[in-house]
């Protein structure tokens, strides 16, 4: 059952990572809250600064993919193999791309009248430090 609950947990949170890397993989133009965070619709942009926009938005879209990606193979392995040092693993990288995240979007949410989706980060963090626990938990012989 604590392997059930970590693979749940793990596999939750790199589903939502990998979403949100495939939207910003493949969005045409910013979000909704960068344009409220800016005051202006993507169309009113200057066409360089699109540019310079949808590069980041293409890199950030890296990191979350490769992330999701080696999160879900090291459960993977963890759920076959019981591997102590994956837990720790799992949980490290998945926070550092997740504290980043929510580092960038509090700026944001602080420093403009844009709202990015903070909580979704909060809720990714919850779900790894959930499969964490549980991932070591079923380490232990009962």
């Amino acid at each position: 059952m604590k392997t059930k609950i970590g693979n749940i947990a793990n596999y939750l949170a790199a589903l939502i990572l990998l979403g949100m890397g495939l939207i910003y993989l493949f969005k045409n133009s910013f979000m909704p809250y960068h344009s409220d965070a800016i005051s202006l619709e993507w169309n009113e942009v200057d066409s360089n600064i699109q540019f310079l926009i949808l590069a980041f938005m293409r890199a950030m879209s890296g990191g979350f993919i490769a992330i999701a990606i080696v999160i879900a193979f090291l459960q993977k392995i963890f759920a076959s193999d019981k591997i102590a040092r994956i837990p720790l693993l799992i949980l490290i990288g998945g926070l550092i791309v997740s504290l980043t995240s929510i580092y960038a979007t509090l700026i944001v949410r602080f420093n403009s009248p844009g709202k990015p989706p903070t909580s979704l980060a909060i809720i990714v963090i919850a779900l790894l430090i959930i499969g964490y626990i549980f991932n070591r938990k079923s380490l232990k012989k009962n």
